[in-house]
């Protein structure tokens, strides 16, 4: 797991935005917890070399506490390059459902409570190719920029990467 302190996070030197705590259950002496922010950025990278090779992988964002009814976008892929996008929110109460803001639209799932009893949340999916000459850097984010929704609440652990569960289609005879 990449640590809360590992990443970048917009506005985490004004304590008026955030603050660092330590929190039962962690993995890290030093959680981050959100005060008053309307410009939530989070972001981690991870070089290819410290991934197995020919691998799929999943990156979840854990957390405690989160913003009710306010779209994330998550954002993953390698540095420098398209990234897949993707929507979610901390919300646990919002699994199926969607949310609809203006003219948009976006189809939630619940984030899913740990046995440590943090909570996580995919932000996406990526393949590590891997090889001796490859030594890309995955980026991973969590981004809501509406100014006029201000979020405060939040603690966050870190991302986690780890091995994804692929489904396979079954096949038929």
């Amino acid at each position: 797991m990449l640590s809360a302190e590992s990443l970048y996070i917009k506005w985490i030197n004004d304590t008026h935005c955030w603050d660092w705590i330590t929190s039962p259950g962690s993995r890290f002496e030093r959680v981050a917890k959100v005060n008053d922010v309307c410009w939530f950025e989070i972001r981690g990278t991870i070089n290819t070399h410290e991934l197995s090779p020919r691998t799929h992988y999943s990156s979840y964002i854990v957390f405690k506490e989160g913003f009710t009814d306010l779209p994330i976008e998550a954002r993953v892929g390698v540095v420098g390059k398209q990234a897949s996008k993707r929507f979610f929110c901390f919300d646990v109460s919002t699994d199926g459902q969607f949310f609809k803001r203006g003219r948009r639209t976006w189809y939630f799932e619940k984030p899913k409570e740990r046995e440590d009893g943090w909570r996580e949340i995919e932000l996406g999916r990526f393949f590590n190719k891997g090889g001796l000459m490859n030594s890309d850097e995955f980026e991973m984010s969590a981004i809501a920029t509406e100014l006029r929704h201000w979020k405060s609440g939040f603690i966050l652990q870190g991302i986690e990467i780890r091995p994804a569960t692929i489904q396979r289609p079954r096949t038929v005879g």
